[in-house]
């Protein structure tokens, strides 16, 4: 079953979960503002997505200061920090049951399972 992973302080993610909850009958969620989430969750995610590119939230203060938009960080340092500092991730994140696919935001609404 297809996972959302959400943040219950951010309306958008709000939103897109009541959404989806009516389109997808069987859809786990885990809201991280309230479980943290693993390295290995992140890893899952960031690829299912596409890439650093595609999860990366580039209003944070840390994309800015550490120079990540002239250069994005690799796998790995994006994984340590967004365990670290979640909001690092754009939000909310749909991972198709297999891993293999991911939607970010709003596209999350488009997700074809």
């Amino acid at each position: 079953m297809p996972t959302l992973y959400w943040k219950s302080t951010c309306t958008t993610c709000r939103e897109v979960r009541t959404k989806l909850r009516a389109q997808f009958l069987d859809m786990a969620e885990k809201n991280y503002s309230k479980e943290p989430l693993t390295a290995a969750e992140v890893r899952t995610m960031t690829q299912a997505a596409g890439g650093v590119a595609e999860v990366i939230n580039t209003t944070h203060a840390i994309y800015k200061e550490n120079g990540w938009k002239a250069s994005l960080p690799d796998l790995e340092t994006f994984v340590a920090a967004a365990v670290t500092e979640v909001n690092l991730l754009r939000r909310p994140i749909l991972l198709r049951d297999d891993g293999k696919k991911a939607w970010v935001h709003k596209a999350c609404l488009g997700a074809t399972l």
